[in-house]
Parts: structure tokens; sequence; C-alpha cells
């Protein structure tokens, strides 16, 4: 990591969380659990007993849904002090301030699942494909990728990539594709991140964006065709992928 990042990520819940979001709480977790089911939870292993370990984990919330799941061979890892400290303040165990190419270079081949929310966007090119081989190197072959970045092909992707000024990309599906493949994965999909439609308020909110985006993928139909249709627009990206056979 450069010192203009170390910079920025020693004091990134002070300058870029709390004026925004507040002060994390339990509470926040617990709101945050309906979302993650809902949108995450059928990636996550059936086997309670997975080695699970979340990279940018930030102050834990992730974390600590997995474990309330009944997951405990779970660990979040963050190179922001901030960050560690405030989940490790509202009592989420296992939360290791650490370099990530540092802790996977260190981790045997035993891991069922990596998780990598809002993290590959952080890195430039060459520094996400190293991280993502040594991401495929540390999971069991049966074991497998859960990674969400900014969508490039979104019209609205500028408000999440230029949100942070560690941001370095955004991505889009095939780009996506592109660096996992390069990196040792196969059967790679990826799903877009909607408005989860649970209450009232966010199912007018589903609803209204699942308008929208026929609108968008119909524009995108105008000009390029079928596959515009199988476009994704929302403005982040899920993708799922596994190790290739042969790593």
């Amino acid at each position: 990591m450069n010192e203009f990042k170390e910079k920025f990520f020693e004091r990134y819940v002070s300058t870029h969380i709390i004026h925004r979001k507040g002060h994390p709480s339990i509470s926040d977790f617990r709101k945050k659990t309906v979302l993650y089911d809902k949108q995450l939870g059928r990636f996550i292993p059936k086997d309670k007993a997975s080695k699970i370990i979340d990279i940018g984990c930030g102050n834990g919330a992730l974390v600590w849904w997995l474990q309330q799941k009944g997951f405990q061979k779970v660990t979040g890892i963050d190179a922001s002090e901030e960050q560690i400290s405030a989940g490790t303040d509202l009592g989420v165990p296992n939360l290791i301030k650490v370099c990530v190419f540092s802790f996977l270079r260190e981790s045997a081949r035993d891991i069922d699942l990596v998780v990598a929310r809002d993290v590959l966007e952080h890195f430039q090119k060459p520094e996400a494909h190293e991280l993502c081989q040594l991401i495929a190197k540390v999971l069991r072959p049966s074991g497998r990728f859960l990674v969400q970045v900014p969508n490039a092909e979104s019209p609205f992707f500028g408000r999440i990539r230029y949100g942070d000024l560690t941001h370095e990309i955004a991505y889009c599906v095939s780009s996506l594709n592109q660096l996992l493949r390069m990196s040792g994965f196969a059967d790679v999909r990826c799903f877009p991140v909607r408005p989860a439609g649970l209450g009232f308020k966010s199912c007018i909110r589903f609803i209204l964006w699942r308008l929208i985006e026929a609108a968008m993928k119909l524009c995108l139909y105008s000009e390029i065709g079928s596959d515009g249709r199988n476009s994704i627009v929302t403005q982040n990206i899920i993708a799922i992928g596994q190790p290739a056979l042969d790593e």
C-alpha cells in the first residue's frame, strides 16, 4: 500500500464514515442482517464449520452476521486500524488489522469462502490481479470467492467510483470476468445488487427500480441488440467464482 492510501486508511472512519453514516452499533448490524440474508445468503456455505475470511471487513458487520448465523471460523481483516477498532469495541471477535497480501501469502489452502465486498476497487489493476491470484491459491478446490465491486456499466457508477479518494477503478461484468478468470477462477457468475424489497418503502423502491432497470436495458438493446437485455445496470455487481480445477 502506498503512503497516500496509508494516510487515508489511518483516518478512514473519522474522515469518511462517521460524517455520512454515524458511529456503528450492534443495532445497525442487526438491521443489516436482513439485507445480507437477501443479497448474500444464497452464496454462503451450508456447513457451519466452514472457514471464512472477510477481506476489507470494515467494522465487522458482515463478520458479526456470519457469526450470528453459527459460523465460528470467521475472520475479518482490514488495513484500517480505525475500522478494526470500531468493530472490536462493539465486541466483534476475530477482527485483525493486517496487510491483505501478507495475510494471504501466509494462509494455507483450507479456506471455504473468501468475501471481498467493496475491496477490489481500492487497488490498481496489477494489484487486483495479484490479490485475486492469492485468493485462488488459499481456497479449497470446492471453495468460493464472493466479490462486490462498483459497476461501470451503471449510469450512476460515478457516485461510488468517485465517492472515495482511495478508489482506483470500477468494473463491469466482462472486465470482472476477465480479471477472475485470468487469476485462476472458473465458473464465474455475476448478479445485480438491487434494492432488497424488504418493508413497504423498500418494496416501492424495488418496483420503481425494476421499471427503471427495464428502461435502461431497452436503451442498450436498441443500440447493441440482445446483449443489452442481459446487461447488469445496478450501481454494484456481485460475482461468485470457484478456483479452476488445475489451480
